[in-house]
C-alpha cells in the first residue's frame, strides 16, 4: 500500500508536466495549451487575516484536492474560431462535482471521451435502470469558447479533483 501511495504522489507531480490536453480550433496549430496543478494553502497576511492562495502542487497524498488550470493561448496573428479544449480527469483522481469553470466557455463532460453533455444529462444504465452519472464516472471535461480567441489572448478552464 505504501508503494502504491508513493506512486500516486509522484504521478501527480508528473501530471502537471505532461498532461494529455487537446485543443482544437479552425486555425490549426495556433493554440498553445498549458496545464498547471495547484493546491490551496492557508496564509495569514500582515493584518492577521487568514486567506487561501494557490501554490504549485508538488507532492500530494491521497485525499488531497488539486486545482487544475488549463490555459489556451492564441499564438497566431489572426483570431482563432471554434476553440475547444478537451481535458481528461487525471488517472487515480475523482472530479469534484460542479468544480469545472471556464469564463466565456460552455463546459461539458464525458464518460468515454466521445459523447459530451452537461453533467446532469449524462446517464448510466445500472441493473436495467437509468441513473445520473456520478462525479467519479466523469472522465473528461470540454470547454468550448463562445467567441473567437484573439491573437495573443488567453482563455482558461479550471476544475478540482481529489487524489484517490
Amino acid at each position: 500500500m505504501i508503494n502504491q501511495t508513493l506512486k500516486f504522489v509522484v504521478a501527480v507531480a508528473l501530471f502537471a508536466a505532461g498532461f494529455a490536453t487537446q485543443a482544437s480550433a479552425e486555425s490549426q496549430g495556433c493554440i498553445a495549451v498549458k496545464t498547471t496543478a495547484e493546491v490551496e494553502k492557508d496564509v495569514v497576511n500582515d493584518k492577521g487575516q487568514k486567506t487561501k492562495v494557490l501554490v504549485p502542487a508538488g507532492k500530494v497524498i491521497p485525499g488531497t484536492e488539486v486545482v487544475w488550470t488549463v490555459t489556451a493561448n492564441n499564438a497566431c496573428s489572426q483570431p482563432s474560431q471554434n476553440v475547444t479544449i478537451n481535458n481528461p480527469v487525471p488517472e487515480h483522481m475523482t472530479l469534484v462535482p460542479n468544480s469545472a469553470i471556464g469564463p466565456g466557455s460552455t463546459v461539458t463532460y464525458s464518460m468515454d471521451g466521445k459523447t459530451f453533455a452537461a453533467a446532469d444529462r449524462l446517464t448510466v444504465q445500472e441493473n436495467g435502470v437509468s441513473r445520473q452519472a456520478r462525479a467519479e464516472e466523469l472522465k473528461y471535461i470540454r470547454w468550448e469558447l463562445k467567441g473567437s480567441l484573439q491573437p495573443g489572448a488567453s482563455a482558461f478552464g479550471r476544475f478540482r479533483a481529489v487524489l484517490n
